[in-house]
């Protein structure tokens, strides 16, 4: 059976001390005991700065050979390419797949994240964007304008363009954060900072992302975890080999919810193995 990957969106959180590593610990050390319970995890930083190559080497270090890691692509090449000259958007993006290239065996799919300011009329330069995408790991690539999500001549003109060049759609599942009223702190940050999409669960090429976003009362979560562990499967079964992020409002009970997803897929196929093992007080973190 194909691979999946589960990971975090980050790989160190206050509330997981003494849970998925020891006090003791050095933060700076942190992933590698992240590591011991997931298999991969979103890199944002390199979106939001320059990240030093010794920085990437030392993450690099502290993790086994069939972990992987999923940065996203700086700001300056899908955020304000529209400040930039094509070649200068480009050049950007070489430079960052050089940046990357020393890790190439750790990395899942580098994920190109795009704002809801690029439309259905930016699809050329995305196309040239997938298309200079020269490292050997896969590419993701996550859109947010509504036209993308049309059903229509947009949305099939975008996916095209990813199977042709064999780049995975990122698919965003917001829809937990949204499905209340913003009741708590972590709710009114989740709804003010994720965006509110359609969640079009289709695969492109054979890495498909999938970035869900719990809500903070667990137990509403089944719904939605039920739907992603027959998608999950479906892929599974086709010979795809998905990667799935699990966030929640407030990222605490992440690792809950990504044990609870992995479960059902032990349940839905009689060949899985399991790939979230969480320490035995896994379940208590809802309950923070």
């Amino acid at each position: 059976m194909s691979k999946i990957r589960f990971g975090m969106a980050q790989w160190q959180h206050p509330a997981w001390v003494d849970y998925l590593y020891p006090r003791s610990e050095a933060t700076g050390l942190r992933l590698g005991h992240y590591a011991k319970f997931f298999s991969s995890v979103e890199v944002g930083s390199t979106f939001y700065t320059d990240v030093a190559p010794e920085q990437i080497e030392r993450w690099a270090v502290q993790v086994p050979d069939s972990f992987r890691f999923c940065f996203k692509v700086p700001r300056a090449v899908a955020h304000q390419f529209n400040e930039l000259s094509e070649a200068e958007c480009l050049q950007a993006w070489r430079a960052f797949q050089s940046l990357l290239k020393p890790i190439e065996s750790l990395l899942g799919p580098t994920m190109l994240q795009f704002p809801a300011t690029v439309e259905p009329r930016h699809l050329p330069l995305i196309a040239k964007l997938c298309e200079s995408w020269s490292l050997s790991s896969a590419l993701g690539v996550e859109v947010r304008n509504v036209g993308f999500f049309d059903k229509g001549d947009q949305e099939a003109a975008l996916l095209r363009l990813l199977a042709d060049t064999q780049c995975n759609k990122v698919v965003m599942d917001s829809r937990p954060v949204f499905s209340t009223q913003a009741y708590c702190e972590s709710l009114v940050d989740a709804q003010q900072k994720k965006p509110r999409v359609p969640c079009h669960a289709i695969a492109t090429a054979e890495h498909p992302v999938v970035r869900f976003i719990g809500h903070p009362e667990l137990e509403r979560n089944h719904v939605w975890l039920d739907q992603w562990g027959h998608k999950l499967s479906q892929w599974l079964q086709e010979g795809r080999e998905p990667t799935v992020f699990v966030h929640s409002s407030d990222n605490i009970a992440a690792p809950t919810l990504a044990s609870w997803l992995d479960q059902k897929l032990q349940q839905a196929l009689p060949d899985y193995v399991a790939q979230v093992q969480l320490p035995v007080q896994h379940e208590q973190m809802g309950l923070l």
